[in-house]
């Protein structure tokens, strides 16, 4: 399996994560003449990342890429046999992508000072914090958001919260999680696949950051 990523991506590192649990074999390639690239279309024709490639069989979008993943090795499962969890589970995962990260990359165009606007990184942290506690309160850590191992649920998630803390640090501001997300953060990213799978996301955004 080849998997098309960048080691900056957030939905690279997502998708990296449920590999990683899976323990899959995987070739990561980042494109080498970037992802909009004529070349890049001729074998991912979204022109997206992140992608896996199985001989002449290509997949993209994070969130298929994950769920293919779990029908074609359901073993560790990273999805609950109840119907309703596995529902639940979904949720969250559609939650992360449309109503937490798009607030979360508003704030990339902030983090050089000449092109800060106080009152938008304000504004954008108000509406991070509504969408993290919208999600505390949903969350049944078990230690993992919803379930007693890692699911779906919990990839984007263990990207996107603490790159939002990253970068409203970079902006100034603090973020403000709540007690039940950052124990959960905390027991989540130290396991093992999880600390492997966002390594390279970890190092790529601290040099960003840093840059």
């Amino acid at each position: 399996m080849i998997f098309h990523a960048s080691a900056l991506s957030s939905y690279s590192a997502k998708v990296r994560v449920v590999l990683c649990v899976k323990g899959l074999d995987f070739e990561e390639r980042a494109p080498a003449q970037g992802y909009r690239s004529p070349e890049y279309r001729a074998v991912v024709p979204m022109g997206t990342l992140p992608a896996i490639q199985i001989g002449d069989w290509v997949l993209s979008e994070s969130e298929v890429i994950n769920e293919y993943l779990e029908e074609r090795y359901p073993a560790p499962a990273m999805l609950p046999q109840d119907p309703e969890q596995r529902a639940r589970v979904r949720f969250l995962c559609r939650f992360h992508d449309l109503h937490l990260e798009p607030k979360v990359r508003a704030l990339f165009g902030q983090v050089k000072p000449a092109h800060r606007n106080p009152e938008t990184v304000l504004a954008l942290r108000t509406d991070i914090e509504a969408r993290l506690g919208q999600l505390a309160g949903w969350a049944q850590p078990q230690p993992f958001l919803l379930t007693p191992s890692i699911s779906l649920a919990d990839c984007g998630f263990l990207v996107t919260v603490p790159l939002a803390a990253a970068v409203l640090a970079a902006c100034g501001q603090s973020l403000m999680l709540p007690t039940v997300l950052a124990h959960w953060l905390s027991v989540a990213s130290a396991h093992p696949p999880v600390d492997r799978a966002l390594a390279p996301w970890r190092a790529a955004t601290q040099a960003w950051l840093s840059s």
